[in-house]
């Protein structure tokens, strides 16, 4: 990938800025939902942000998969349900995060539920952009044809 070199910080910047509007199209898909899902049909807070994020998770999924991180070459990415795995154990930590930092700011700070969902969604989302770049979209390490599998001979 172009933009795992370090000297490549003009291209890094272009994948984090392409992160962030994804990430935008998933804070809108979770607000609406929380704000249907708490507000309008009164379901409890924790249960209505963890049902948000899922949704908004699958949609930033999609989008970072095709527009992001579309620059993988062909033949060398994992799987897309191995890629889902590592978003989702990526995010799901974000989530965890998010969900006790809103609980935090609306219940101990009396910050309104949905400045403070949104509060908690800016806060976790640079560990999500950091962790996918350098394992959730990283290449998978493709097997030389020249070493039989089981054969660990040119490892020192």
């Amino acid at each position: 990938m172009p933009d795992n070199r370090p000297d490549d910080v003009a291209a890094l910047w272009k994948r984090y800025l392409l992160f962030c509007a994804v990430g935008g199209s998933g804070l809108l898909v979770d607000m609406a939902l929380f704000h249907l899902l708490h507000t309008r049909a009164g379901w409890p807070l924790e249960v209505s942000k963890l049902l948000a994020a899922e949704t908004a998770l699958l949609n930033n999924f999609i989008w970072n998969d095709r527009w992001t991180f579309g620059h993988r070459r062909p033949g060398t990415d994992a799987p897309w349900p191995r890629r889902l795995f590592r978003f989702h154990v990526i995010c799901l930590s974000g989530i965890v995060l998010a969900t006790l930092l809103l609980g935090l700011l609306h219940r101990w700070a009396g910050i309104h539920a949905e400045l403070a969902n949104l509060a908690a969604i800016v806060l976790v989302s640079g560990w999500n952009f950091g962790w996918s770049r350098l394992w959730g979209w990283a290449p998978d390490r493709v097997r030389s044809a020249a070493t039989p599998v089981g054969d660990h001979s040119a490892r020192p």
